[in-house]
């Protein structure tokens, strides 16, 4: 009897391990080197003034004569939401690289007052579509579902004014943050990404030329394989 219990034991020693190793791969809890991630969703980039400008003649009369101010312009280009697209690969445990494109078509308002004629005030808006290609670095903070993330980097702007009849294009850096909410703990997961940026913008559209740092929102998201 002694014996029996004795092989039982030994059975059921030898059984553990080999038990564990029959369960079911339940993934790892955060992505490794290799790892890829797409992602998409929605944004929401802030407007920003776009400067005055004032349409003059020149009178007769000499280089003293005041010119004479024919109708005043202001500008602004208003809010606009957008679409984000991404690839990223982690090229750590916490850190990846990531391409991003965004669209978007914000209204360029022009505002015209002070006419010579006595004519009243009016607006005159204008569709700009805008493109946005750049890349980013970011960092993660954390394992599991809910991981926190900073990033920064940088892109090139492309924007036409209505009926393509005008291009104009620069360059911008942004730096921001957000968190990613993920669906399960396998290598292969779905899950949600929300984030904020700020980008200033070497060039926009606009009668003032400057460097304008304008924020931004999104929200969309991931799969990660």
């Amino acid at each position: 009897m002694i014996c029996l219990r004795r092989f039982a034991a030994l059975v059921f020693i030898l059984g553990v391990p080999l038990t564990a190793s029959a369960q079911p791969y339940l993934g790892k809890p955060s992505p490794g080197a290799g790892s890829f991630e797409v992602s998409g969703g929605v944004t929401w980039t802030r407007g920003y003034e776009a400067g005055d400008a004032g349409a003059t003649l020149t009178r007769a009369g000499g280089s003293g004569t005041p010119p004479l101010t024919l109708f005043n312009v202001s500008s602004t280009v208003e809010s606009a939401p957008g679409v984000v697209a991404r690839l990223g690969v982690y090229v750590a445990r916490r850190i990846s690289v990531e391409g991003t494109f965004e669209y978007s078509r914000p209204i360029l308002r022009a505002h015209l007052s002070d006419d010579f004629e006595q004519a009243a005030d009016t607006d005159a808006p204008e569709t700009v579509t805008s493109y946005l290609a750049g890349g980013s670095l970011l960092y993660h903070f954390g394992d599991g579902r809910f991981v926190p993330f900073v990033s920064g980097g940088g892109g090139y702007l492309r924007q036409l004014h209505e009926e393509n009849s005008e291009l104009l294009s620069g360059t911008e850096i942004h730096g921001g943050g957000g968190v990613k909410y993920w669906f399960g703990s396998s290598g292969h997961r779905f899950g949600l990404r929300a984030g904020v940026q700020a980008s200033a913008r070497s060039k926009a559209v606009a009668f003032e030329q400057k460097r304008r740092i304008l924020p931004s929102v999104s929200l969309g998201v991931a799969y990660l394989f």
